[in-house]
């Protein structure tokens, strides 16, 4: 096995306090054995993870893929991506090596987690031919902050954690964490209905406040905006909060509302440097 099949470099991400993207490193570590292949487009629902011997994506746009392999956590982080790349669907298997695997598990959970993003990199360049660059806006983000009423969610020092490991990440979620079970008698919609949920509900008992900004953060409120976290908060919070979306038939409080008055928090939309991965050419894979 090579030093560029699996390279622990040091921690190289933007030191904005906006965002946390993942630069390449030199050489790049890579996947021992890749499979690209598309699926049908009308299949909405993706999923995968990554395991201790692989990465694994199926149904999945390379948007999403790019957002992994980089950390981007919102929609604004990424730029001048061409249509199919949100569109497009594919089955992509990155397989690791008894050797990459061995010492992959010598590693703490950061460093394991940059390595398999890494080599999802190296995976984008070689097989869709990605070319890229980073720049630094200058966009609309919010800002979370103690509301002037006070923070209305306790320290929470009894519940088991919600994560396995609860410390912070060093990258960013690209997506919401899904919430704990909703009450009794709430039913949610079918995967095939598009309509705005009248009643949303979410509880936090065990969770990080890392976390509880995560899911926040992820709202179709904020747009895919950044979220600066301003409060300072650590350790878990027992956070408890219903709510409506504009244009439901829903009674309850609004979004930004609800996060004000019932968690004691603020959202402040402001402006402030944030990387942005800025797509230079990106091309569709040949089949396997």
């Amino acid at each position: 096995m090579t030093l560029s099949r699996l390279l622990i470099p040091g921690i190289l991400v933007c030191g904005l306090s906006s965002a946390q993207l993942l630069h390449p490193a030199s050489p790049m570590p890579r996947f021992d054995v890749v499979s690209v292949r598309p699926t049908n487009p009308n299949e909405e629902f993706s999923h995968g993870g990554v395991g201790s011997d692989s990465y694994r994506a199926e149904r999945t746009t390379i948007k999403d893929v790019l957002a992994y392999a980089f950390g981007l956590g919102y929609a604004h982080e990424l730029a001048n991506a061409p249509s199919w790349v949100t569109n497009d669907h594919y089955d992509i298997q990155g397989k690791l090596d008894e050797d990459q695997v061995a010492l992959l598990h010598k590693l703490s959970r950061n460093d394991r987690d940059q390595q398999m993003r890494l080599m999802a990199q190296s995976m984008l360049v070689e097989r869709f031919r990605l070319t890229y660059h980073f720049e630094t806006r200058d966009l609309p983000v919010y800002l979370l902050e103690i509301a002037k009423s006070g923070l209305k969610c306790p320290r929470d020092t009894t519940s088991p954690p919600a994560v396995a490991d609860p410390s912070r990440p060093r990258f960013r979620w690209s997506t919401a964490p899904a919430p704990p079970p909703p009450p009794p008698g709430w039913h949610p919609p079918s995967p095939s209905q598009k309509v705005r949920l009248q009643s949303l509900h979410v509880r936090t008992k065990g969770w990080p406040f890392w976390l509880i900004v995560a899911f926040l953060s992820h709202q179709p409120e904020l747009e895919g905006r950044p979220v600066i976290d301003k409060t300072g908060l650590e350790g878990a919070y027992d956070c408890e909060m219903n709510w409506s979306q504009v244009d439901s038939d829903g009674t309850g409080q609004f979004f930004f509302s609800a996060v004000r008055d019932q968690l004691g928090l603020k959202l402040q939309l402001s402006k402030g440097p944030v990387e942005v991965l800025v797509i230079d050419s990106i091309h569709r894979p040949s089949e396997n």
